[in-house]
């Protein structure tokens, strides 16, 4: 072989090597760079619209004291068509079917019936693709207990204490144990562990949402100075009728009954995590708008009804409930707590990188191969270039 056609030879080998290595490299730029698209999931909304949403719970849920009467499930729930779940059905475009029923308890939602009203989760099917929940107040005894702890006086006595009692904290704080406390961190906290895993049985294609309660006792940071008292009774009761919008509660107890509140928020939030169903805390957000605030409120305060002649007094209807900005406040939450459950999951995206490690294998290959051959073809050249000049020195 000539001198000449060997070199080009030599040239083309090496040309192709390189053509071969660069397509090679860029394959595999072009795949560490180009990941999968993942298909856009539909928002919580557009996923809701038209499903079958079904809501549950006690008075909070039922709206309570807010008029507009459904008459469902049964006419003596006092279910309000402005309640938080009819408010988030309209937001969602969801078909509802309200069974929430002021007074319910976690054995109402499960198997006993209520005012001649169905246990809450036979409204739950296969075809349910959303549950909403506020429940476990009436079984930790929160509304009940609150209502005992009226007082006559900003330093007391108590209407349901005992004889002489200045707070109602005295009454389930013995030798420092809070029996209120407790019995929520025990009983209710199994009932409500119990609750979640049956609905989520009964209706095993829904998203279920449970709904915290709002904030009715302040926090210390948002307690006055003065404190929050406000009568229910005055002296001009008689003749002018009570007070409006009272919150008759000494400073002991409202610092008392807001830790009971944040005891119940933190069991429900860890029954909600075990269960692995969506909890949403209402609490801290409503802080600034308890029933202590006289602006911008989102509880009702107490008024009391009396009868001619005063021969029996009550609560006026709705009483330490969410009034209509409450209403409002809870379906806003509950709706942005559903778009979180449906919002979908992240896809890592992959990094681009030029180790081998992130190479494509049949690329990885075609760039060895290029290697081996470029590598090849040059020492084939050496050779001939040593045996051309061996054959110039044997040459007379």
């Amino acid at each position: 072989m000539s001198r000449r056609p060997l070199l080009r030879t030599v040239a083309a080998g090496i040309l192709m090597s390189l053509v071969l290595t660069s397509l090679a490299l860029v394959g595999v730029a072009a795949g560490a760079a180009a990941p999968a698209q993942a298909a856009a999931a539909p928002s919580g909304s557009a996923a809701l619209r038209g499903q079958e949403y079904v809501a549950l719970g006690d008075s909070y849920a039922a709206g309570y004291g807010l008029g507009s009467l459904t008459g469902d499930p049964v006419s003596a729930c006092g279910q309000s068509s402005r309640d938080y779940p009819h408010r988030v059905a309209s937001a969602l475009g969801a078909r509802l079917t309200d069974v929430s029923c002021a007074g319910a308890t976690t054995a109402n939602v499960l198997d006993t019936k209520q005012d001649g009203a169905a246990p809450q989760v036979d409204a739950l099917s296969k075809r349910t693709k959303l549950v909403t929940l506020s429940i476990g107040g009436n079984d930790a005894g929160l509304f009940a207990t609150a209502q005992k702890c009226i007082a006559l006086s900003a330093t007391g006595p108590i209407f349901g204490a005992s004889a002489g009692a200045t707070s109602c904290r005295s009454e389930f704080v013995k030798n420092g144990q809070d029996t209120l406390a407790h019995a929520i961190e025990t009983t209710t906290a199994g009932d409500l562990a119990t609750t979640f895993r049956a609905i989520e049985k009964r209706a095993p294609h829904a998203t279920v949402v449970v709904v915290g309660y709002p904030a009715i006792f302040p926090d210390k940071a948002h307690t006055p100075v003065a404190g929050c008292y406000r009568p229910v009774v005055d002296a001009k009761s008689l003749v002018d009728g009570f007070p409006k919008d009272g919150f008759p509660f000494t400073s002991t107890d409202v610092a008392y009954l807001s830790g009971v509140q944040a005891t119940l928020d933190a069991v429900t939030a860890k029954a909600a995590s075990a269960a692995g169903v969506t909890y949403v805390s209402t609490l801290a957000a409503s802080e600034a708008h308890s029933g202590c605030t006289t602006t911008g409120s989102y509880i009702a305060g107490i008024t009391l009804d009396a009868s001619e002649y005063f021969t029996s007094i009550s609560l006026q209807t709705g009483a330490l409930h969410p009034n209509a900005r409450g209403a409002a406040f809870l379906a806003s939450q509950t709706t942005a707590g559903i778009s979180r459950a449906l919002a979908p999951t992240a896809t890592p995206t992959p990094t681009s990188s030029a180790t081998a490690s992130h190479r494509p294998p049949e690329l990885v290959w075609i760039a060895l191969v290029a290697a081996l051959v470029a590598a090849f073809l040059t020492l084939l050249a050496a050779n001939a270039g040593r045996r051309r000049r061996a054959r110039d020195r044997r040459r007379p």
